[in-house]
């Protein structure tokens, strides 16, 4: 035990460890200068309107939750988080559900035009979104689904898609083929064997890509802004329409409503967050 001990020791003569000092400074700096904004939003959230527009800014300040109160009263926030909410959540589900299946058959079936169609289904998500407005717009003009929840559910689906097949695609790749064999061995169905032995596995993944697609529908804004109404208006449009009301930004009212559209979703990752990282790790150790 004496030898190992010894063995095991730091020579005299070995030369000191090199401290980093300053590789550690330089990394509260960017820290600071990226936490810093975030802090300020949210006390801005809780100044008066005197105290968020006064030059220079006051650190110690009064709470008070009048930019909430003019929020909810004036301005109906809680609708606009309602229409958010349910527009992503419905979109969020319909679009991993249907891509879920669409990434299932290009990872595990051969047919013609396989690659075609992976290609094709990746170019759509690369198409800039102002670049299709005025055409959708005029197609929700046509079919009536302008300032409707059926319209913007379909289209958020339709923009997640790509997304969704691509992420899932990978990470059925990564499942052993063998798995099902097994289960098609022992006279299940492929829908079977895809139900009760590929989905059990893919769930971390399935769950991370929903939180993505979730987070992208819950803050689009390009096609919210034209497409819906005072009927369907979301947040981010709200936001925007908070800023140009007045003549003069209200500080206190665009930190409210910032903290608003934030926590919900930071919440909800926060309380999932195991399954997300369980989710982007799959694959990456075999």
């Amino acid at each position: 035990m004496s030898r190992e001990l010894r063995s095991t020791a730091v020579s005299p003569d070995a030369p000191p460890q090199q401290r980093n000092g300053w590789v550690h400074l330089v990394l509260c700096v960017i820290t600071a200068a990226c936490v810093l904004p975030l802090i300020w939003i949210v006390l801005t959230a809780f100044m008066s309107r005197a105290t968020a527009q006064s030059v220079p800014p006051q650190w110690i300040f009064t709470p008070t939750l009048d930019a909430f109160r003019t929020l909810i009263q004036d301005y109906g926030l809680l609708r606009n988080l309602f229409n958010t909410t349910v527009i992503a959540a419905a979109s969020t589900f319909l679009s991993v559900t249907i891509g879920m299946f669409c990434a299932y058959a290009l990872a595990r079936f051969d047919f013609v035009g396989k690659e075609d169609v992976s290609f094709w289904i990746l170019t759509n998500r690369m198409m800039p979104a102002v670049a299709v407005i005025l055409p959708v717009f005029l197609i929700f003009q046509t079919l009536k689904l302008l300032d409707s929840y059926v319209g913007l559910i379909i289209l958020y689906t339709a923009m997640q898609l790509p997304f969704v097949v691509w992420m899932l695609k990978g990470y059925f790749e990564d499942i052993p083929r063998e798995l099902e064999e097994i289960a098609l061995v022992d006279g299940d169905t492929w829908f079977g064997a895809f139900r009760r032995v590929v989905l059990p596995v893919m769930a971390p993944a399935i769950t991370a890509t929903a939180i993505f697609v979730l987070i992208l529908s819950w803050n689009e804004y390009a096609f919210a802004l034209y497409l819906s109404g005072t009927q369907t208006k979301t947040l981010p449009v709200s936001v925007v329409t908070f800023a140009v009301q007045t003549a003069a930004a209200s500080w206190d009212i665009l930190g409210a409503a910032c903290l608003v559209i934030s926590t919900p979703i930071l919440l909800f990752v926060i309380a999932v967050q195991k399954q997300f990282i369980k989710g982007l790790s799959m694959g990456m150790v075999r």
